[in-house]
């Protein structure tokens, strides 16, 4: 039965609805989720909360958020974000889904979809 427990345990800490790529990272506070930059020893500065969908290349982040419960697309430029950035310097957004095709198109954002949710 113990053996039973233990593989249960790891098999649902696998499942973690965390999503992470250094230095940003999907943590909770004060019961929301946030999209966050990671300043190291569990401090962060909130970029996007309520993220549903992330998917990232190599300079940007596409997030599909549903902060204070209105959901549209957003991205975040990597390559302009810092520690010492307000993170309106680096989000924009939000767009609705043809603003966002339009501008993934231009740009190269990763795409990403409303509909299905990536494990975060």
């Amino acid at each position: 039965m113990r053996t039973f427990l233990v593989l249960i345990s790891l098999l649902l800490s696998g499942c973690s609805p965390i999503w992470k790529e250094q230095p940003y990272k999907v943590y909770y506070i004060d019961g929301t989720k946030r999209l966050g930059y990671s300043l190291g020893q569990g401090a962060y500065i909130g970029r996007l909360d309520e993220p549903i969908n992330i998917k990232s290349n190599a300079q940007y982040i596409s997030v599909y958020a549903c902060p204070h419960k209105t959901c549209a697309f957003y991205y975040i430029d990597k390559i302009k974000d810092n520690k010492f950035a307000e993170h309106k310097e680096f989000v924009y957004g939000p767009y609705t889904k043809a603003q966002f095709a339009a501008i993934a198109k231009k740009l190269g954002l990763p795409t990403i979809n409303s509909s299905v949710k990536t494990a975060i």
